[in-house]
């Protein structure tokens, strides 16, 4: 995979991002470490969210004048769990063959739904899958948030899978667990303050926890429950994590009502005005913080391929 085509799909990231450019940052990272495996087949995604990540992933790209900030409501505990028909792709995807996209949330099933990227989308608890035994030729499993209880998540997703299928996972390693700076804030200051900063960790840290192991302590989960390690990739540095926990979350809202407060021709054109002020940044921060071309720090990523014996 060349640094242009990586540079390329950081851009597209960016556009959806472009108020909290460190989530374009991991979204590339991660997709890099998945776009290491075989696509080929026929996949089903659990835990797709609103599908864009993967539709970005894999080629798709999006109008500069569409981003995740549109379609938003800022009274909710979760401003992204509501819809406008703001979704549209400009690009229809042959590959890979995404048949059934999963996710929790209405909303999220609806802009699937939007994009087109996928087959077919059903709304689903991941502990109880509405699919028959070994129904799946491959899944694509993006840890979802929402999630009531992991490793019977897990369980599902290896009874849905088919003999001789394989399982791709996207993971947190031990060392995330230590960077949560939002979440370090609220324990470490009194009153106010800290209840400030427990609202900007909203949970975050308490829920990726729970996703966060040691390399073998992955592997002796996955092995409890039949799947076999074919290979992994790892990623994204502490540095690079502790810039995504802060970024522009204090002040994202207020934000979000300035850029929305404007037509829609005037918001593009301010938008890419900000892209074009700190995409540099994150080339640069890309290059020497993703550590897949300098290894500076602890992996917080891990991307595994999973195989279920046939």
């Amino acid at each position: 995979m060349s640094f242009f085509s990586t540079c390329s799909r950081l851009w597209r990231y960016q556009s959806l991002y472009f108020l909290k450019p460190f989530d374009a940052l991991n979204d590339t990272l991660t997709s890099s470490l998945l776009l290491k495996f075989d696509w080929n087949g026929k996949f089903t995604e659990i835990g797709s969210g609103d599908g864009v990540f993967s539709y970005i992933m894999h080629g798709g790209k999006f109008p500069l004048s569409f981003d995740r900030y549109l379609s938003v409501d800022l009274t909710k505990e979760d401003i992204f769990d509501t819809h406008q028909s703001t979704f549209r792709s400009n690009k229809i995807l042959r590959f890979p063959k995404v048949v059934l996209s999963i996710d929790a949330k209405e909303s999220h099933i609806v802009k699937v739904k939007e994009i087109g990227f996928s087959e077919n989308s059903v709304r689903s608890f991941y502990e109880k899958l509405p699919l028959a035994d070994s129904q799946c030729d491959n899944i694509f499993y993006y840890t979802a948030h929402g999630m009531l209880n992991h490793e019977t998540s897990l369980k599902e997703a290896f009874r849905v899978l088919a003999p001789g299928g394989k399982l791709y996972i996207l993971l947190y390693t031990e060392h995330v667990q230590k960077y949560f700076i939002c979440y370090r804030l609220s324990k470490l200051l009194p009153g106010r303050a800290g209840s400030y900063f427990s609202q900007l960790d909203n949970g975050r840290a308490d829920e990726i926890g729970v996703y966060s192991k040691s390399t073998q302590e992955w592997e002796q989960l996955f092995s409890r429950l039949g799947l076999i390690t074919l290979s992994r990739h790892q990623g994204l540095s502490s540095i690079a994590w502790v810039a995504y926990d802060i970024q522009s979350r204090p002040f994202l809202k207020k934000m979000i009502s300035f850029f929305n407060s404007y037509s829609a021709s005037y918001r593009t054109i301010l938008k890419i005005i900000l892209m074009l002020l700190t995409y540099p940044m994150l080339v640069i921060f890309y290059l020497f913080f993703s550590n897949q071309y300098f290894k500076l720090h602890n992996d917080c990523y891990i991307a595994f391929e999973l195989g279920k014996p046939a």
